[in-house]
């Protein structure tokens, strides 16, 4: 058997293999989605390709809006990253020792300058078994060496490590040129006579920088001999991907064959910040500004709701709970990475309620987009059918982000990794839905506003589809960096760069977040973004009639009649000019109450209106009747 506490990470960015053409494209990021391996040099070739005729569609295109409906096929691949899974400070392995077999347990960890390592045994004290240990502590500058390996490579390479013959030698799948690397002298441990707990001792000396050269690595055989107060037994000279293998041999055992024979293996990496790995703790900073940001994001939004709380807009309540729920979400996850920190391990179910909150919150936002681009409150009062569309798509995407989310974090093994694959394929094509409906939607509120001539709120969207076209620029271009530096490369040397590929997809979504606050601010003109009925329904209906009789049978010959000779003809267009200036000026004005007085004291200053004629009807009444 091979005991090995498996730490893979995932690869910085989505895993798609996509091509040109934009349905081309869905159905291959779909599938591509679940595939456990692809041709990365097809996969540049074919993004570079698709993002030039997604472009260059755009650019063709006499409305932007209208361009902008293909790249939402790249938003969608692009905006699912693969997430950054802990790694624990402290490792601990339960290995059975067995007469004839020895066992080999290795622990990657990535470490900066300053760590040390302590190795503890635990067995049961009262059994007489005795056993041989010793370690092998090597470095690599590639990220991939240790990490993203399989079950057979990993085997091969445990026993091709602890070889000392092969201090000197590296795989040939990489190519670098020294190594730091330190082995143990052999500690023999008796379980009885050390009280069932042994500590490795100090090492004899430091580690050692070592000259290496790349060589074949032998298959070994699955049959063959079994792999399976701080008292640091090494200390790491400088910054790396580290790698332990333990190796545990029985020595003596006990007449009673139904003894426990089993050995609790505990390996602890502190740094001088606490137990985080090298790669998660710039994330631990991260996530505390995080809370800070998102903290002030929230008392700005209370202040400014708070100061113009009569003129509330519906849209205004959600984004405040947006904010709340960024906020909880960024809590959760720096309590999880200060706790991992602080004590060398994971407190069971903070990281998955983490992931169910974040999931929360991508719902809300996503459901937010859409009522923003479909515009209720703006140029529609209700969403009338579209709220059941809305909810119905908000919890199928809360459903299947939350499976994909706990499946990600409780499933840590490569051995899960398609499992994990084929739970976030629901997830991807609910996105594209998603992304498709939103620029839809997009266009036709832009097209609506353009029609009503309505210059403020027609501003207002255009900024909005000018954030989501840089959002997808933007994203196109830091999927294209992360394949390039941390994909392609066989050895991954930027390795303290991961954290980016986590912390890039939250500052996108802040700045989204932020264009919206600004965009749909409260205000004392917030009325000015509400739908109107007065104005909003009668153009429509003049848009509406004009289109209609424009494209009407024999609407030119209607005209022609009615635009005679003579004087009646000349006194009809006189008087046709009469009312179109009249009908401008009316327009005028209804356009200076809608930019400079507020709906609700219109409808107060009409409601008095009112309540003055009927009094005066009621004293004319009486009159009469005395």
């Amino acid at each position: 058997m091979f005991p090995f506490r498996q730490t893979s990470r995932p690869a910085g960015g989505p895993q798609y293999v996509v091509k040109s053409g934009v349905y081309t494209t869905v159905t291959i990021a779909a599938l591509c989605r679940v595939s456990q391996t692809f041709n990365v040099r097809l996969l540049l070739s074919a993004l570079i390709q698709s993002i030039f005729v997604t472009f260059s569609q755009i650019m063709a295109e006499k409305s932007f809006i209208s361009g902008m409906k293909t790249a939402i096929f790249l938003l969608a691949i692009l905006g699912h990253a693969a997430a950054n899974l802990l790694m624990p400070g402290i490792y601990t392995e339960v290995v059975e020792i067995q007469q004839g077999k020895y066992q080999l347990i290795g622990v990657p960890q990535a470490s900066l300058n300053g760590t040390v390592v302590q190795l503890e045994y635990t067995c049961d004290p009262d059994v007489e078994l005795e056993f041989d240990t010793e370690y092998v502590l090597r470095s690599s500058p590639c990220d991939k060496e240790f990490f993203n390996t399989k079950e057979n490579e990993r085997r091969q390479n445990l026993v091709f490590y602890f070889n000392e013959t092969n201090q000197n030698h590296i795989p040939d799948t990489f190519d670098y040129n020294e190594i730091v690397y330190y082995k143990s002298p052999i500690q023999t441990i008796s379980c009885k006579g050390s009280h069932g707990r042994f500590v490795f001792p100090s090492p004899t000396g430091p580690m050692t920088v070592k000259q290496v050269t790349p060589v074949h690595v032998d298959r070994v055989k699955r049959d063959a001999n079994g792999l399976g107060s701080f008292h640091p037994a090494q200390s790491i000279p400088r910054d790396g991907i580290y790698y332990m293998i333990i190796k545990v041999v029985g020595k003596s055992f006990p007449l009673n064959q139904n003894a426990n024979t089993n050995v609790t293996i505990s390996v602890q990496w502190k740094a001088p910040y606490g137990f985080l790995s090298a790669i998660d703790w710039p994330l631990l900073r991260f996530y505390k500004i995080m809370c800070v940001f998102y903290s002030a994001l929230a008392l700005i939004w209370v202040y400014y709701c708070i100061k113009y709380y009569r003129d509330i807009l519906r849209i205004q309540y959600w984004i405040g709970a947006v904010i709340v729920l960024g906020m909880v979400e960024k809590a959760f996850f720096l309590s999880e990475y200060a706790t991992m920190n602080d004590t060398g391990s994971s407190i069971d179910g903070i990281l998955e309620i983490a992931e169910i909150v974040s999931c929360a919150k991508k719902t809300m936002s996503r459901v937010l987009v859409i009522i923003v681009t479909v515009g209720y409150g703006v140029v529609k009062p209700r969403l009338g059918q579209t709220l059941n569309q809305v909810a119905a798509v908000g919890l199928v995407y809360f459903i299947f982000c939350s499976i994909e989310g706990i499946a990600r974090v409780s499933k840590n093994t490569v051995e899960a990794t398609r499992q994990k694959q084929f739970a976030a394929l629901p997830l991807v094509l609910t996105e594209m839905i998603i992304f498709y409906w939103i620029f839809t939607s997009l266009a036709a509120t832009i097209r609506m506003l353009r029609l009503k001539r309505n210059d403020v709120k027609l501003n207002v969207y255009r900024h909005f589809a000018n954030t989501l076209a840089f959002s997808v620029l933007a994203s196109v271009v830091f999927m294209l960096w992360s394949m390039i530096y941390h994909i392609f490369p066989t050895c991954r040397v930027d390795w303290k760069e991961l954290w980016v590929d986590t912390a890039f997809w939250h500052v996108l979504f802040c700045f989204i977040l932020i264009v919206i606050m600004i965009l749909w601010r409260p205000s004392q003109n917030n009325q000015r973004y509400a739908f109107t009925p007065l104005l909003d329904d009668s153009e429509d209906e003049n848009d509406q009639d004009e289109i209609f009789n424009a494209f009407a049978p024999g609407y030119d010959i209607l005209t022609a009649r009615t635009s005679g000779s003579g004087a009646e003809t000349r006194k009809l267009r006189e008087a046709e000019k009469e009312q179109e200036r009249k009908d401008e000026a009316i327009k005028e004005d209804l356009r200076w109450i809608e930019e400079n007085i507020p709906t609700t004291i219109a409808d107060t200053l009409i409601g008095g209106l009112d309540d003055n004629e009927e009094i005066e009807s009621k004293q004319l009444e009486v009159s009469k009747m005395l």
